[in-house]
């Protein structure tokens, strides 16, 4: 029988890879005297690993510096560069009394951290979780694997995770995860639990599958139904990056790229959001569906492009979207239909989480790793789920619960993506209303301006478009901005409704109607 570990080094390997930085790998001596000759000598000293293990993310150098939260990735900066040499190598000039030692100067610190042709191993990540990769094998030894561009740090050590799981091996780490860990919870379908179960194996397929995942919100309808519970989960297993979010589109930018940058955790959580938040930044739509984020960094000129392989998450109460985020997220929904406060924890079956997932979240993480193996040596069989830009994700995931025979990924998806989305539900009432009382016949955006006003000025108190038309803050749009709102739409549907565009070329002007669910 295999069993997890929370420390000691692991034996178990399918592949051999360096250890972590940790040590000089050979004496290093910079004659700084001629500066060219110290640009080259200091770049070859780099490149050839004598320095440290040096990485290439992105289009910069970095290493892996150690937090009080576990590694992270560190830009090489011009200090940081003077400072190791300082300590690891021998840099000198050249005087007439012989060499003397010396700082590295900063003219040449800068003039090597300019080059953009560096000859490095490229570093995808940090994982604090063994990865499986596209062939299956699943990677316990630790620090940098060139095969897979990921340096492995674990929170917690792993090893003898069965190859060929037995039946009541997956039988056994199914109860575990499922039955024990997450039973209790107040999900509100089978698909809640079902997209949370799936979220747990996205940072151990990240090798496997390097497409960008969906937004992970996990949401519910009161305070204290265990959202930050769920995230803690993650926490626990596979260290998280909290976040707060921005309040405007330009300071979540800068959020996103300092977690991109800094993060060493494979998850990336915005907790607790106001409750009733909607979330509709549009840099979180570019986000979710870009293999790679580019950004310009803070109080620099120059731009970063970095890989995109978090799982983002957010949590928070009674949460909705906006934008085009709705086709882009997935929903964990939380309802106890009862006071939180009022559940007794020593009826759980875990009893109190908290404490019971400091006992066992190596066994949590060891069942996770031996469902993985056991879908593994059943071939890994997919599933037929789609979500446009989302790669193999959606069918990787499906293969993997219905191997485990749990019902519920994306079953209910369009309903989810109606009840969540603001903006949807918005257009939704106002294209219903249009339909209802104005039927089929096209007008022009001014027309419907005037039809919404006169309906709630009394004119025309038969009306109730003015009542559900969307608004520009508290006031009704005017002729020109509801026409750009509705080219913006033309052509989807909002609860079967559709907006239709009809151009007359000569009076240069847009007439529009509404198509209904039964046309």
């Amino acid at each position: 029988m295999s069993h997890p570990s929370d420390d000691g080094p692991s034996t178990d390997s399918v592949t051999t890879v360096p250890q972590p930085r940790a040590e000089v790998r050979e004496h290093v001596v910079i004659d700084v005297t001629d500066e060219p000759t110290g640009v080259t000598e200091v770049t070859r000293a780099l490149q050839s690993g004598a320095i440290a293990d040096v990485y290439l993310r992105g289009r910069r150098p970095v290493w892996i510096g150690e937090g009080d939260d576990g590694p992270f990735i560190e830009e090489i900066t011009k200090d940081a560069l003077t400072l190791a040499l300082h300590e690891h190598a021998e840099v000198f000039k050249m005087r007439k009394s012989g060499p003397a030692p010396v700082l590295l100067p900063t003219r040449v610190a800068a003039v090597v951290l300019a080059r953009n042709n560096w000859k490095l191993p490229k570093l995808k990540g940090i994982t604090s979780v063994p990865l499986l990769s596209p062939d299956g094998q699943l990677h316990l030894r630790e620090g940098y694997n060139p095969a897979t561009g990921w340096f492995y740090s674990p929170r917690i050590r792993i090893k003898d995770v069965p190859e060929k799981p037995t039946t009541d091996e997956i039988a056994a780490a199914q109860e575990l995860v499922v039955g024990r860990m997450l039973g209790d919870f107040p999900w509100m379908k089978a698909s809640d639990l079902a997209q949370f179960v799936a979220a747990l194996f996205i940072p151990l397929l990240r090798s496997m599958i390097p497409d960008p995942t969906p937004l992970w919100c996990i949401t519910a309808t009161n305070p204290g139904s265990g959202k930050s519970l769920l995230a803690r989960i993650m926490g626990e297993l596979f260290g998280i990056k909290g976040a707060t979010w921005g309040t405007d589109n330009g300071e979540q930018r800068k959020v996103i790229t300092s977690v991109m940058m800094e993060s060493g955790a494979p998850v990336a959580v915005f907790d607790n959001l106001p409750t009733g938040h909607t979330l509709r930044f549009p840099v979180m739509s570019e986000l979710i569906t870009g293999p790679t984020w580019s950004d310009r960094i803070l109080g620099r000129s120059e731009i970063v492009t970095l890989p995109n392989n978090l799982l983002w998450v957010v949590n928070g109460n009674n949460l909705t979207v906006g934008d085009d985020l709705a086709r882009r997220t997935i929903w964990v929904r939380l309802n106890p239909e009862v006071r939180p406060d009022t559940r007794d924890p020593s009826a759980f079956a875990a009893g109190d989480l908290n404490e019971w997932l400091q006992l066992h979240r190596a066994e949590v993480l060891h069942a996770l790793l031996t469902l993985l193996c056991g879908w593994v040596s059943a071939g890994m069989p997919k599933s037929n789920h789609h979500m446009a830009s989302f790669g193999a994700w959606p069918r990787t995931l499906g293969g993997i619960l219905n191997w485990m025979c749990l019902p519920g990924w994306l079953e209910d998806r369009e309903e989810q993506m109606e009840d969540s989305d603001e903006d949807a539900m918005e257009w939704a009432a106002f294209l219903s209303v249009w339909h209802e009382e104005l039927g089929t016949k096209e007008y022009t955006s001014q027309n419907l301006v005037d039809f919404a006003f006169a309906s709630t000025t009394g004119i025309s108190s038969a009306s109730n478009l003015g009542k559900v038309m969307p608004m520009n803050g508290d006031k009704f749009p005017n002729s020109k901005q509801l026409g750009k709102w509705l080219r913006a739409r033309q052509g989807r549907f909002f609860s079967g409704y559709r907006i239709v565009a009809r151009r007359d070329a000569r009076q240069k002007i847009n007439y529009w109607r509404v198509e209904g669910p039964a046309q």
